[in-house]
């Protein structure tokens, strides 16, 4: 599959302008190509629209539409986790008229299905528009006061300390994993839970020790959870002073992204113009009024970066998807 950069894809649309100025068929494309968009388009969201994710689309449309001069029609496709609605962006025409709001469960399907999934190289990046941490929670009574201190507790004595885990692969549960892995530490899974708010209010009642949660599971206040967190996948101005993990020497960034993208094959040049008008959208004072008070954060990447973020992130649930034995596609992604 070939692969975009949007500094060449810009070079394309300069010389498209340029065209404009000359003759004949050349002059009709650069004309059709300005024109673009010159018709409603459709966002694919792979979730509910009560789902956060059919919030943050829900959120992000009137401000999309305001910056395109077109109507954005949402349509919510639920089933596997997101799997029906990526596969349903990367199947599209790629005309640009067919958003996807792609979602962290991009990077973790592939390497659990044999059957057909949407992998990242299959779509052309327009740009990140949120990433929610994930935040590892103690009660505020715990006498863990760092990443560190507990790390040493769970190390001291395997199996002692109790967790809990949300069922299906959701960013909390690939972090959990992946500090289990590299801290090389073996707590005691005593429970699933279908939902973080769900494994939030089990720590906090004392059913377990420990559990890493989404951002979005905590509700305004982790002082009326009788909460601490000790550490956040990455730094969030709704934890202040809460250090990433990175900071506390494990590296895990695992957290609740999403962002745009269309079908790989989509001209370059209308690649451009969505990257564009989405950084506009971005900007909007508006939109962040709204994404705070429904607890989501703008957290913007060019397509080029955030195609980049992606990938890193899906070498790695790659990784320990095969350190766990739980990679279907046989080898660990190099």
């Amino acid at each position: 599959m070939r692969r975009r950069t949007l500094l060449s894809a810009a070079g394309m649309v300069g010389a498209g302008l340029v065209g404009v100025c000359g003759l004949g068929v050349g002059t009709r494309r650069a004309v059709a190509r300005a024109a673009y968009p010159s018709r409603a388009l459709r966002m694919i969201v792979p979730f509910s629209p009560a789902t956060s994710i059919g919030i943050n689309a829900r959120l992000l449309q009137p401000q999309l539409e305001r910056v395109l001069g077109q109507s954005v029609e949402l349509q919510f496709v639920q089933g596997g986790g997101g799997l029906s609605g990526h596969l349903l962006g990367i199947e599209a025409d790629a005309d640009g008229y067919t958003l996807t709001m792609v979602s962290s469960s991009l990077t973790a399907q592939p390497w659990l299905s044999r059957a057909s999934v949407a992998a990242p190289d299959d779509f052309a990046f327009i740009g990140r528009v949120t990433c929610l941490p994930s935040v590892l929670l103690v009660r505020a009574d715990s006498p863990y006061q760092s990443l560190a201190d507990l790390v040493a507790a769970v190390r001291a004595a395997p199996g002692s300390l109790t967790t809990g885990t949300l069922i299906g692969w959701w960013p909390a549960a690939l972090a959990q994993a992946l500090l289990n892995l590299r801290a090389a530490i073996m707590p005691r899974v005593v429970s699933s839970f279908y939902s973080g708010s769900e494994l939030v209010v089990a720590l906090s009642q004392g059913q377990i020790d420990y559990a890493v949660a989404g951002m979005g599971d905590l509700g305004p206040s982790l002082d009326g959870l009788r909460l601490r967190a000790l550490a956040v996948t990455g730094r969030t101005q709704a934890l202040p002073v809460v250090p990433s993990f990175g900071e506390q020497g494990w590296d895990v960034t695992l957290g609740w992204w999403r962002g745009l993208a269309v079908p790989v094959d989509t001209p370059d040049d209308t690649v451009v113009r969505l990257a564009v008008a989405l950084q506009e959208a971005l900007e909007s004072p508006a939109l962040h009024a709204d994404f705070g008070r429904n607890g989501l954060s703008v957290d913007p990447l060019d397509g080029p970066a955030f195609r980049q973020f992606v990938m890193d992130e899906y070498r790695t649930v790659g990784g320990l998807f095969s350190a766990m034995g739980l990679n279907v596609r046989g080898t660990k992604p190099t």
